[in-house]
């Protein structure tokens, strides 16, 4: 009887092993990977898209008894461009305008088209007009939303630069001396 008891309890055993064996399922499936890549520039090198620092013109430090004056801008990286290079040809550079493109109460210089203004900082009534030029001779002004042209080529990377003159200061005695300023917005399409 033991060993029939025995074999019972085998054999339940084994038909309880096999059951659980049955009901296990294995599910299968796939997992999808995409990538969605964009046109990018690098500008002086860099990805970044906002806030980035194209360069200065600095007109330097003179007696407000001036007549013209000149400057060139001067890189971000040093040397007188910024760089940009793109995965793509199809791409623009502009001025988008610039901070104070409403001439102040007092003006001491020639304004250009488009208005462009260095306000003093210590008296916002107080502004000296300047234009902006994409050569060295300064005849072709920068216009606002104009692509400006390529200054040269190197390796596949693009460099810009920007020229800027003020006219018809007169040597006059009346121009307030302190610090003016401007801010110039340029966009990279592409």
């Amino acid at each position: 009887m033991k060993r029939k008891l025995l074999f019972i309890c085998a054999g339940t055993l084994l038909t309880a092993g096999t059951v659980g064996q049955a009901l296990a399922v294995t599910s299968s499936g796939t997992i999808g990977a995409t990538l969605t890549l964009t046109n990018g520039c690098l500008i002086n090198g860099s990805p970044t898209q906002n806030g980035i620092n194209f360069g200065t013109l600095d007109f330097g430090t003179h007696p407000a008894t001036f007549s013209t004056l000149t400057t060139q801008l001067t890189g971000a990286s040093g040397g007188n461009t910024f760089t940009i290079q793109c995965t793509t040809a199809s791409y623009t550079v502009a001025i988008t305008g610039n901070t104070n493109a409403t001439a102040p109460g007092t003006v001491v210089g020639t304004p250009g088209t488009p208005g462009r203004y260095l306000v003093n900082t210590a008296n916002a009534a107080q502004g000296v007009a300047y234009s902006m030029f994409s050569d060295s001779g300064y005849n072709n002004v920068v216009a606002n939303n104009a692509a400006l042209p390529v200054a040269s080529t190197a390796g596949g990377v693009d460099s810009y630069t920007l020229y800027a003159r003020i006219t018809g200061g007169g040597n006059s005695v009346t121009v307030v001396p302190g610090t003016y300023t401007d801010t110039i917005n340029v966009s990279v399409t592409y």
